[in-house]
């Protein structure tokens, strides 16, 4: 499986717009109308999708709910870069830019860029390191932590005349989506045993977890770090409005639907729209 785009319902569309085309870089592929909605597909020039789909989607909804400080729903969504090259480009284009950073990390499995869009949805651009790199415990688990990135070796990927730069030239996909739960063993239990994601890394003693399949680092991680007990989401909030699974086989779109019949919201044209125990809706379709 792999993460398909995001759609986050955004109040303020000239404000967004202007932040992801002019200080990320990103371009207006597409756009629909729908009944009550603008959609607009932000992505990269042709040559460099590797997917046939956006990086994101932005929902316009001037009249979107405000959200309760301990509100379940987007933490982040993360934008994966080819290689520390790349994310080198990120770092100085965007600090260049006077983006709005909001921290630094290595993850022992990657090393990552933190920042919020205008509406305050949280991003992370990151880069992974070889799986050969990927640290394990006894018990064969991947091992992640949260330490200060060195920006001045990263920063050194480049030379003096590479850093004119922009923040993605070599385009860049969806790697993971991390969510804000209330609670975070009821939505273990089910993105693990109903939806079938393995547990990747128990950070439970913290109030988070990381899930993913075919044995990546993670593909959804979820925290309760400001939400615990808190306000599920609710749909038209602002924020996030939906996010995508992509999986190769109906297999296992069909296997889902039995699993949670009362969590479905739609179930046609090889694609399932499910809420998860917060409210929180995701798209459950086959990969192109």
């Amino acid at each position: 499986m792999r993460i398909g785009p995001p759609i986050l319902r955004v109040k303020d569309l000239e404000k967004e717009l202007s932040f992801y085309q002019e200080t990320l870089g990103l371009n207006v592929n597409g756009k629909t109308r729908t009944d009550d909605a603008e959609l607009i597909e932000l992505g990269f020039n042709g040559k460099f999708i590797e997917y046939e789909e956006p990086l994101l989607v932005l929902r316009h909804d001037p009249k979107a709910k405000a959200t309760h400080s301990n509100f379940a729903g987007l933490f982040h969504y993360a934008i994966l870069v080819p290689d520390r090259k790349r994310l080198a480009h990120a770092y100085v284009a965007l600090l260049k830019s006077r983006a709005p950073f909001e921290g630094f990390a290595d993850h022992l499995v990657s090393e990552s860029l933190y920042l919020r869009d205008p509406e305050q949805n949280g991003i992370e651009i990151y880069r992974d390191r070889s799986r050969e790199e990927w640290p394990h415990d006894d018990y064969g688990r991947i091992v992640m932590d949260t330490l200060p990135l060195d920006l001045s070796s990263l920063e050194s990927e480049l030379s003096e005349s590479q850093k004119d730069v922009v923040p993605f030239p070599g385009g860049a996909r969806l790697g993971h989506i991390h969510l804000r739960v209330t609670n975070l063993e009821r939505s273990l239990s089910f993105y693990r045993d109903k939806l079938g994601l393995d547990m990747t890394a128990d950070w439970r003693a913290f109030g988070a977890a990381f899930l993913s399949a075919g044995g990546y680092h993670h593909h959804l991680g979820m925290n309760t770090w400001h939400s615990a007990h808190g306000t599920p989401h609710l749909h038209g909030e602002a924020g996030l409005d939906a996010f995508t699974i992509r999986v190769k086989h109906q297999s296992f779109i069909d296997k889902i639907a039995l699993g949670i019949r009362g969590s479905i919201i739609s179930n046609e044209s090889n694609q399932l729209l499910i809420e998860d125990p917060d409210g929180i809706r995701m798209m459950v379709d086959l990969q192109s």
